[in-house]
């Protein structure tokens, strides 16, 4: 007897990208049948998920998270506290600008950190953890940094651990290591 795999309920953010991908997001939908309005089946979808679609969410939005510059980069938001904190300021501080050698290298990972625990609700505060690798690849000049947090769920938090590479010269972040199946 094989032991059935947990299942995990959904997401709301789910039922958006579901309705993006099905091509349907627009479309007004009003189906009747003996003059009475019938739920579509996008609004019908399965409330629970398995671990990998989770995990699949998960990173889709980390990617997007990761190799977004937040405004605070590019205006100061000195005194707009609220702003500082919301949406309207999604992404990494800019550190195109750092080299290997620099002070503020160091401070990544603190961003890193921060922007995660600001922007990714589903990962659990108290479970992220942030390192720097000691090893410093010279010839791409990339930093990386191990993450590792607990990704939250009901029944039962997901572990999630992957390698943000961040190349200094662009500021571009690759996350390798991600907790998908190929």
């Amino acid at each position: 007897m094989q032991a059935s795999r947990p299942s995990f309920q959904l997401p709301l953010m789910y039922a958006f990208r579901d309705a993006f991908e099905a091509g349907d997001a627009g479309k007004r939908l009003d189906e009747r049948v003996g003059g009475e309005r019938v739920i579509p089946g996008r609004g019908t979808l399965k409330r629970s998920f398995d671990e990998a679609a989770l995990k699949r969410n998960l990173v889709l939005d980390l990617l997007a998270l990761m190799n977004t510059i937040d405004l605070d980069s590019a205006l100061d938001l000195t005194g707009l506290d609220f702003v500082r904190r919301s949406i309207l300021n999604f992404g990494l501080r800019d550190i195109a600008h750092l080299t290997s050698e620099e002070r503020g290298v160091d401070e990544i990972a603190e961003t890193l950190s921060q922007a995660l625990l600001l922007h990714e609700p589903r990962l659990d505060r108290a479970s992220l953890h942030v390192e720097r690798q000691a090893s410093f690849d010279e010839v791409n000049q990339r930093i990386r940094f191990n993450v590792s947090a607990e990704m939250s769920c009901k029944p039962l938090d997901i572990p999630i651990e992957f390698v943000a590479e961040i190349d200094v010269g662009s500021g571009k972040v690759q996350l390798t290591r991600l907790p998908v199946p190929a």
